[in-house]
């Protein structure tokens, strides 16, 4: 699965202040899909 390699390769070579921001984003989406998704205000 070269798709999968490559992503794992980026995380793998990211700093760990890019790691924490990432976790960090993750963590807020799970939030976001565990609460449901409201409607985006145009």
């Amino acid at each position: 699965m070269p798709d999968r390699d490559d992503k794992f390769l980026r995380l793998a070579l990211m700093s760990v202040d890019e790691l924490e921001l990432h976790v960090e984003r993750l963590d807020r989406d799970l939030v976001d899909l565990e609460n449901g998704f409201d409607e985006i205000e145009e």
